[in-house]
């Protein structure tokens, strides 16, 4: 549902805004984006033409919050989970995603999209960085219009690299011809709400040549470059192997890092290589549940912080996570966080920056969402605080109940640009039974298509 006003009201702001604010009080939206908070409600009320908001949403016994910004992901390959278990990374592309990917089509790859994003709106999410699979780029620039979050998206690119299927290479002038018309057709589409970025894979899938190109394309045009770096020993050797050094050296010799850069996992980068991302003013994001899962090792996200890196928080996608959820990711980034540096770990407030003003930041899109204040897009999530698993201290530290009690069932709206797209189970965009029947059918008949047999009974 579109509408010109909303107020939410009797909740408790946490603002994510630079002062951490965090009071009880109102949030009134208009045109979009937020109009006033707390006490400048009622001014900003009685200047609307009738005097009130045309919608009215009670938030008692819940926090309001800016909505999560999961800033990596694979949407294409929702449609993946459960086909692709019990590996490590280089196995886990070569003998079941990438065949996976080369047998999407449009109606494939727009079910997989479509049954992610029930998941994220349902689960407080506005806004994803997503790299798409190497074809079928309008679908996926479709599928997410129609579902209304807010989206950096782009084809992976990929002109080389051992065990790929050939559907998934191109030439890297051809690639790169493809990532730009995409950017033609969609860059600021919907009103702004879709950007798209250019997502050269990782090293091992792409020429020295493409990077060149990449990086060139991304000056020229201010589109971010998003990749994976440092994900797990075993990538790190063949990455050494092929160009001579770990990624980060490689990409700050080639000229790839930059703010515009935005490098998922990270886990394997010492603290000279952390540097190199500070002094590019480059972004990392955090994928704890994905490299658990295909154990790849434990990202230092402290030691980012520390050298004062922008970062972010991210499932990854459905194949290697198998749930996009924030509250998942958010318990996990502080547990990790609380092994790696016991006696100096990230604390609750620092997780849900990650997973919210940071992410924002990490996209370059702070000074539009990320945080509750005048003027932003109304990007907003509100999350109840009231149920048992929260009792009985969750309204004396909101970021501990979110990060440690909290659950994507406890989301009651999912609002962006002021646009209900979830509201107490019910979302406005999608029809989860449609969904879930659509992905299920699409599912079979891709699994076919890949020579997975036995999925597709």
């Amino acid at each position: 549902m579109t509408l010109d006003s909303l107020l939410i009201h009797g909740g408790t702001l946490v603002c994510m805004d630079a002062a951490r604010t965090v009071t009880r009080g109102d949030l009134l939206v208009a045109g979009g984006r937020i109009v006033a908070l707390g006490s400048a409600v009622p001014a900003a009320l009685a200047a609307l033409p009738d005097g009130r908001a045309a919608e009215r949403f009670d938030a008692s016994g819940s926090l309001v919050l800016p909505g999560f910004v999961h800033a990596h992901l694979h949407l294409c390959q929702t449609l993946f989970r459960g086909l692709a278990e019990h590996s490590d990374l280089l196995r886990w592309l070569r003998e079941a995603i990438w065949p996976l990917e080369a047998a999407h089509t449009d109606a494939s790859l727009a079910a997989s999209v479509k049954l992610g994003a029930c998941e994220l709106v349902a689960g407080g999410v506005t806004c994803v960085n997503d790299m798409g699979t190497v074809h079928h780029s309008d679908a996926l620039g479709q599928a997410l219009a129609e579902t209304g979050l807010r989206a950096v998206f782009g084809p992976a690119l990929m002109d080389q690299g051992d065990r790929v299927p050939p559907r998934l290479l191109e030439g890297a002038d051809r690639a790169l011809a493809s990532a730009l018309g995409v950017a033609d057709r969609w860059h600021g589409a919907e009103e702004g709400r879709l950007r798209v970025s250019l997502a050269p894979r990782f090293i091992l899938s792409c020429s020295e040549g493409l990077w060149r190109d990449v990086t060139e394309a991304s000056r020229e045009r201010g589109l971010l470059v998003h990749t994976h770096l440092a994900e797990s020993p075993t990538e790190g050797g063949e990455v050494k192997a092929a160009v001579g050094s770990h990624a980060a050296p490689y990409f700050a010799k080639q000229g790839v890092l930059s703010p515009r850069f935005v490098g998922a996992h990270g886990v394997w980068l010492d603290d000279d290589e952390i540097a190199l991302f500070k002094r590019a003013n480059a972004a990392l994001v955090h994928c704890p549940g994905s490299n658990l899962k295909l154990g790849s090792g434990l990202a230092d996200v402290r030691a980012w912080k520390r050298a004062g890196v922008r970062r972010g928080l991210g499932s990854d996608g459905g194949a290697c996570n198998n749930r996009l959820d924030s509250f998942a990711e958010m318990a996990l980034a502080a547990g990790l966080a609380r092994v790696v540096h016991r006696d100096d770990p990230l604390n609750a407030q620092d997780i849900v920056a990650l997973a919210t003003c940071d992410g924002a930041e990490a996209l370059g899109l702070a000074g539009e969402v990320g945080s509750l204040e005048a003027g932003k897009q109304a990007d907003v999530a509100v999350v109840r605080i009231d149920r048992l698993h929260h009792a009985p201290f969750a309204e004396r530290d909101v970021y501990t109940a979110l990060v440690h009690a909290a659950r994507d069932t406890d989301v009651r709206l999912t609002a962006v640009q002021g646009r209900v797209l979830y509201r107490d189970g019910t979302h406005t965009t999608l029809e989860p039974a449609r969904c879930a029947a659509e992905a299920v059918s699409e599912a079979r008949t891709l699994a076919q298509r890949a020579g997975f047999a036995g999925a597709a009974a």
